[in-house]
């Protein structure tokens, strides 16, 4: 097994049935010497990993109740305190607040229609 230092995502596709993920960061021998990326063209690619839908949406779910935990939110909150990630755009939270109701409602009302004959 490999193990690979990545900084993010920088596209997710899906193509019949297989999700693929690409890894960039910053080139090691730049940081070595201390120069920093300092914009996202300056990343390359570390790795792409291909997996079926199945284990997207599972990993998926990993994420989110990682995500839901409030451990998770408190981890969050030290990072933002410290300045370390941006403090949350209010409408940015506004609109996930949004799309999670929404699918609550669309859940709740194809419960109901389940339900019919």
């Amino acid at each position: 097994m490999s193990e690979k230092y990545v900084q993010t995502v920088s596209s997710v596709n899906y193509n019949k049935g297989v999700f693929s993920l690409y890894f960039v960061g910053q080139d090691q021998q730049n940081m070595a010497n201390g120069v920093m990326a300092e914009n996202d063209n300056e990343l390359q690619l570390k790795q792409a990993i291909h997996m079926p839908a199945s284990g997207f949406m599972y990993m998926v779910s990993m994420i989110k109740n990682m995500l839901d935990d409030p451990r998770m939110a408190a981890e969050f909150d030290k990072l933002v305190a410290a300045g370390f990630l941006p403090a949350p755009d209010a409408e940015a939270v506004t609109v996930k607040e949004a799309v999670t109701e929404t699918a609550t409602k669309k859940r709740k009302s194809r419960g109901k229609n389940s339900d019919q004959p």
